[in-house]
């Protein structure tokens, strides 16, 4: 090895020996989040609110943890928003996935963009998710109801209606209900 080599001390990012504590930290923060992310996805509100409770990482090293998993795609709200709404398309209403997003931390603006494309793909697919939902539903429903009964038709109304239905869709429902 030649002087001018030996003299260089060098910095392996790999050699925890070498961090000094706030990059120690910086990378077990960084560790931690992708360990977290594994299980299954989270939104960046959710991944922060763990980091923060477990009280071990300051508000400094969270927000550069927060920027990597950015910078490298680990954490996106509009693409957790998107997948989102495509695996409970069927299942539940739109205005019902919408506030569940919400509630899990989706900022508004990743949430309006990830619906928009939502709708843009539903528009261009003939089986309208939302509709789907709405017709096994009514299908579960129609069981214990009685349809030509206006008290249990107002009931129906009622509950799907909780379930974040539009009026005019379960309207619509019913009324090709009543035809066949």
């Amino acid at each position: 090895m030649k002087e001018w080599e030996a003299s260089i001390e060098v910095h392996n990012p790999l050699d925890r020996a070498s961090l000094s504590s706030e990059e120690k930290l910086l990378q077990r923060c960084k560790e931690r989040s992708l360990y977290l992310l594994t299980g299954t996805a989270k939104t960046e509100r959710r991944l922060r609110e763990k980091l923060e409770k477990s009280r071990r990482y300051p508000e400094e090293i969270i927000a550069k943890t927060m920027a990597f998993l950015k910078e490298y795609e680990y954490l996106n709200d509009y693409q957790y928003a998107l997948r989102y709404l495509e695996e409970n398309g069927g299942k539940r209403s739109l205005r019902d996935m919408k506030a569940k997003l919400f509630q899990r931390g989706v900022d508004s603006a990743s949430l309006a963009e990830a619906i928009e494309a939502f709708q843009e793909k539903q528009r261009e697919e003939e089986n309208n998710p939302e509709r789907v939902a709405l017709l096994n539903c009514l299908e579960k429903k129609k069981k214990s109801l009685d349809l030509t009964d206006p008290k249990d038709k107002k009931k129906l109304y009622a509950f799907l209606m909780r379930k974040g239905f539009s009026y005019d869709l379960i309207r619509e429902a019913l009324s090709l209900e009543e035809e066949l």
